[in-house]
C-alpha cells in the first residue's frame, strides 16, 4: 500500500514537472489571418498544423497567398486582419500613407535572395548582366535585393533591362528567353535551378541584403484586438519552441504544407532564422529600403516615416518581453 502510495506522488510530481501548456479559456475570437506558403512563414504552418492557434482560443479564417505582397494586400483592402509580409511591401505602404502596425518578426534570412541566369544566355558573371533584361517582382524584397547586387557588383538599375514577373512566371519565360536573368527568393531560386538541370547561373550575396518577414495588421485593429494579437503571438512562441526542440518534425510539417521537396526545405531551412522578435534590425531595414525607394524614385515622396509610430510591441511585451529589445520601444513604454 505504502509502494503503490509513493508511486502514485512520485508520478504526481512527474507530471507537475512537465508544466503543461495552459489552454485559452477565455471566449473564442475570430482572426482573419493571410499568410505566405513559403517556407518564410514556418512558425505560422507549425501553430496551424499543431492546433496551437486552436488551443488560443482563436477561429482562424485561414487566406493561403503565394508571397507576402498579396497577404499585406489582404489587409488593406480589408479582406484579412492580419499578414505575414517582409519588409519591402511594408515601406512601400508607409510611404503610401497606410497606418499598419507590425507586431513581431517571426523569419531572418541574409541568404534567402539570389539572381539566376540561364547559362544558355552567355552571363557566367554579375558584369555579364549588363544590357541583359532581368525579371523581378515590383514592390517586393526581389526588387531590392536586385538592385542592391548591381550596386555590389558595379552596376545600377539603368545598367539593366528591368522586366517586371509573376513569381510563378520566372521559369518559364527564361527558357522562352523573355529575360535572361530573374531575381527571387528560396525556394523558387532552388526550384528554378533545378528544372535549368545544371544549366543555371547562380549569383548570391549574404552581405548585402537581409530579409525578415514580420506580423502586420491595419493600426486602427490592431490598437482595438489586443486580446487577438496576445494570443496569436502566443501561439507563434509554441511553434518556435516547438520547432527547436522537433526540428525534423517542424520540417516534415513546413514541407507538406509549402508543398516543397523535403530537401529543398532542408537548405532554406539551414539558411534562415525562426523566432518571434522585435529588434532594432527591423527599425534599421525599414529605414534602408525608404531611402533605397526615394533614391530610384519609386514613390512620389519619400520622406522618412517615424517606423517606432509603426512598430506596436505591447503584445509580444505581454507574451515575451525578452525578446523585445530597448531600442523599438515608444518613449512612453519605456521603464
Amino acid at each position: 500500500m505504502l509502494r503503490a502510495a509513493l508511486i502514485l506522488i512520485l508520478c504526481l510530481c512527474l507530471a507537475g514537472c512537465q508544466s503543461p501548456v495552459q489552454h485559452q479559456t477565455g471566449p473564442r475570437l475570430p482572426l482573419r489571418l493571410a499568410y505566405s506558403t513559403q517556407h518564410d512563414c514556418a512558425l505560422v504552418h507549425i501553430a496551424v498544423a499543431r492546433g496551437f492557434l486552436r488551443d488560443e482560443g482563436l477561429d482562424v479564417e485561414a487566406q493561403r497567398v503565394g508571397y507576402g505582397k498579396e497577404a499585406l494586400q489582404a489587409v488593406l483592402e480589408g479582406k484579412a486582419d492580419l499578414a505575414t509580409v517582409a519588409q519591402t511591401p511594408v515601406a512601400f505602404a508607409a510611404l503610401r500613407g497606410q497606418r499598419l502596425s507590425l507586431l513581431a518578426s517571426i523569419f531572418t534570412s541574409n541568404n534567402n535572395h539570389a539572381i539566376i541566369a540561364d547559362r544558355k544566355s552567355g552571363i557566367l558573371r554579375p558584369g555579364d548582366l549588363k544590357g541583359r533584361r532581368v525579371g523581378f517582382t515590383p514592390g517586393t524584397t526581389t526588387q531590392m535585393f536586385l538592385s542592391s547586387f548591381l550596386v555590389a557588383n558595379g552596376l545600377n538599375i539603368e545598367d539593366v533591362v528591368p522586366v517586371p514577373l509573376m513569381p510563378e512566371m520566372m521559369l518559364g519565360s527564361l527558357r522562352s528567353g523573355g529575360v535572361d536573368a530573374v531575381s527571387t527568393w528560396s525556394p523558387n531560386e532552388k526550384m528554378i535551378d533545378r528544372s535549368l538541370a545544371g544549366g543555371g547561373v547562380i549569383f548570391e550575396d549574404p552581405y548585402i541584403y537581409t530579409e525578415t518577414f514580420v506580423i502586420a495588421g491595419r493600426t486602427s485593429y490592431v490598437t482595438g484586438n489586443q486580446e487577438v494579437a496576445r494570443r496569436f503571438l502566443r501561439a507563434l512562441v509554441q511553434a518556435e519552441a516547438f520547432a527547436s526542440a522537433h526540428p525534423k518534425e517542424a520540417q516534415a510539417i513546413v514541407a507538406s504544407t509549402s508543398k516543397l521537396p523535403p530537401a529543398v526545405l532542408s537548405e532554406c531551412w539551414d539558411e534562415s532564422a525562426r523566432k518571434v522578435t522585435l529588434d532594432h534590425a527591423l527599425l534599421i531595414a525599414l529605414e534602408d529600403e525608404t531611402r533605397w525607394a526615394g533614391k530610384l524614385g519609386l514613390v512620389r515622396e519619400a520622406g522618412m516615416p517615424n517606423y517606432l509610430e509603426y512598430i506596436d510591441p505591447r503584445p509580444l511585451l505581454a507574451v515575451k518581453p525578452e525578446a523585445v529589445e530597448q531600442q523599438v520601444l515608444k518613449s512612453d513604454l519605456r521603464p
